[in-house]
């Protein structure tokens, strides 16, 4: 049974509590973005960490380029994941309004 699964039948059947429940999915949330950010930067050194010795100085700076956008979107996975906010929620408006 997955985490997840455990959570939903502990809130259902009434064996965990909200707040349990929620820290539980909250420290899912933050391993996965931590596996995955982990997995991008291995790939990211696979791809453009190693330089080769025929390249120029105009493809190293490239590699390095492209390395450090890789890095900066693996730490921003993992900060997205562990404050849960993965984007903006947008202003809620009143349907009655007539603005």
């Amino acid at each position: 049974m997955s985490a997840y699964s455990r959570a939903y039948q502990g809130l259902v059947r009434g064996g965990m509590s909200a707040t349990e429940a929620a820290n539980l999915l909250g420290e899912l949330r933050s391993e996965t973005g931590a596996e995955l950010s982990a997995g991008l930067l291995a790939r990211a050194t696979e791809m453009y960490g190693q330089k080769q010795p025929h390249d120029s100085k105009a493809i190293a700076r490239r590699r390095t380029a492209r390395f450090g956008a890789v890095r900066d979107a693996a730490q921003w996975l993992i900060a997205a994941t562990a404050t849960g906010r993965l984007t903006t929620t947008p202003q809620q408006r009143d349907p009655r309004s007539t603005t």
